[in-house]
């Protein structure tokens, strides 16, 4: 099923529309209204509160492990372990404040720190004895089978439906983590171009939920069938709704496995069983409205969502060409998983000076490319339709210049007969062999990559900045929603490079303002085959040290 070509055709104008480019910038607010700013935490009045406890310091699962497919034995199914798997994907990593301003970061990146993306839980009936000590609650009994959302501010989970047919129509030892998106969260500060940071969010969300999850030695698959329709009536987002409270937009389900059997499989069927068995149900909990006022309504992002949105499907599985073992430094022990997930943060600011070896830059984009049962592409089903370029600016060892890394070898020949004939296609001197990454030309790019960037000194001053170029006309003629699984894809990416990043003693930023067509005219881009959707960059960060950083849960409990 390819959508109907007038839901494609309004995909295509909202891309083109939302680009920026250096004489404008796609339309936003312009001013901020401080006044509206959203709530960045939903809750829902009324609904029963499930207090969950803080154990993401009891985790010593190493990051190097998750590398290795079934290295990290599965951890118990029970509450305390799924609170563990959302204190790590959706949790707060610490608290800033400056000048008595307070503002909280999660262990999930989000653009201008807006947060978007709402995280659900559907689970069966399970054992909830938490353990006792600071900062978490003692046992409460059997957490009972049903549909809860998360709430990272006080890491809760609210029930806002319980009935047995969850725990009778789950697989065994399996439950639902579902995802949505609150797009008025980030069209209050970036307006058309929103819709996009949405969905590159839910690739960040997905990402982090499956290196959480691979930390519990649990595996995560998006499920491919089910239609919008379906996810947000299993969530409940329409129920109990009031005219005031912004809408939640339904994006996906991710079936997560909590043992060391094959990939389970939860066919649409039992999601519909699902449905016909709680029509009837009292959803509890009313949503809270997150702004006092709308100032702008931006109807091109409804226009768009309901444009790509995603029927019922069926959908082959994509298996990945087998690849040697990532190579992890033998000489470094390397951090937790627990501590490196939690210590992720966007660089505001790079020393122009630094350098990175080019041995560490190979390591870094080896984990690109996808392995089987190695996080995070385990968790997608499709085959890789984004491919980095990059900006090599000071790589020891390899010349400044523009790199291309294939991450799909059949888009080789495709790649190479649309960007620019001039380009070189050179393997560099010391690549892994089993790594497609190959220099383009031979310059350098670092004001080139600044003003591309909408004039931000970061992508300059990282040690190199890379564009994330989509086959975006092949996915979209698969259907209207594919438009939305790029941008997933995309995020995705960005949320290994934070975290590879800071495995090697560097700092990420996701750029989300870049100016599309001219770094499409840049490569040699003549048509819309290919599309940049994210741009990122890496370096040595310098530190604020204005700021004061505070623990995740400084104020767990408080009103």
């Amino acid at each position: 099923m390819k959508g109907s070509d007038s839901h494609l055709a309004e995909v295509r104008a909202y891309h083109q529309r939302s680009k920026h480019q250096p004489q404008r910038y796609a339309a936003g607010p312009g001013q901020l209204d401080w006044e509206s700013q959203p709530n960045p935490f939903r809750r829902y009045a009324g609904a029963p509160v499930v207090s969950l406890p803080l154990l993401a310091d009891t985790l010593a699962t190493p990051f190097a492990d998750l590398d290795t497919p079934d290295c990290v034995p599965p951890r118990p199914f029970d509450a305390a372990q799924v609170a563990l798997l959302f204190e790590l994907a959706l949790g707060l990593a610490a608290w800033k404040e400056y000048q008595g301003v307070r503002w909280a970061l999660r262990c999930n990146p989000s653009s201008g720190n807006l947060h978007p993306t709402e995280g659900y839980a559907i689970l069966p009936s399970l054992e909830a004895t938490w353990p006792a000590g600071p900062l978490t609650y003692a046992a409460r009994g059997p957490l009972a089978a049903g549909v809860y959302h998360y709430s990272s501010r006080d890491h809760i989970l609210e029930a806002r439906l319980r009935h047995p047919l969850f725990a009778e129509q789950l697989p065994r030892s399996t439950f639902l983590v579902g995802l949505s998106s609150v797009h008025w969260r980030e069209a209050w500060k970036y307006g058309e171009r929103s819709y996009r940071y949405c969905q590159l969010d839910v690739g960040h969300a997905v990402a982090a939920v499956r290196y959480a999850a691979a930390a519990l030695g649990w595996k995560a698959t998006l499920l491919l069938d089910p239609a919008d329709a379906d996810i947000s009536a299993l969530l409940g987002l329409r129920q109990n709704a009031t005219p005031e409270a912004e809408h939640e937009h339904p994006d996906l389900l991710l079936l997560i496995q909590t043992d060391a059997g094959p990939r389970s499989h939860l066919p649409r069927e039992r999601i519909l069983t699902l449905l016909q068995g709680i029509t009837t149900e009292r959803w509890q909990g009313v949503p809270n409205a997150l702004s006092r006022t709308h100032a702008h309504a931006w109807p091109i992002i409804d226009q768009v969502a309901i444009a790509a949105g995603k029927p019922a499907t069926s959908e082959g599985i994509w298996h990945p060409d087998p690849l040697p073992p990532l190579d992890s430094d033998p000489t470094a022990a390397g951090p937790h998983a627990a501590t490196l997930i939690r210590q992720r943060r966007s660089g505001q600011s790079y020393d122009p000076t630094a350098t990175l070896p080019a041995i560490d830059f190979f390591r870094l984009l080896d984990p690109l490319l996808p392995r089987a049962g190695v996080p995070p592409w385990d968790a997608l089903p499709w085959s890789p339709r984004i491919h980095p370029v990059f900006f090599v600016h000071r790589v020891v060892g390899l010349d400044p210049g523009i790199y291309l890394l294939v991450r799909e070898a059949e888009s080789q020949p495709l790649l190479k007969a649309t960007l620019s004939a001039a380009f070189a296609w050179e393997k560099p001197a010391g690549c892994p062999e089993h790594l497609p990454f190959f220099m383009l030309t031979r310059r350098d790019m670092q004001g080139s990559a600044q003003a591309l960037s909408c004039h931000q000194e970061i992508a300059a001053d990282g040690i190199f900045s890379l564009g994330m170029l989509a086959d975006y006309a092949a996915a979209l003629q698969a259907g209207a929603w594919h438009y939305r699984r790029l941008f997933w894809e995309a995020g995705m990416l960005g949320q290994l490079l934070y975290l590879e990043a800071e495995r090697i003693g560097r700092r990420g930023t996701g750029i989300g303002c870049f100016f599309d067509d001219s770094f499409h005219d840049l490569l040699g881009l003549a048509d819309d085959r290919f599309q940049s959707l994210y741009h990122f960059t890496v370096g040595q960060a310098i530190e604020d040290e204005r700021l004061t950083t505070l623990p995740a849960y400084a104020f767990h409990g408080a009103t």
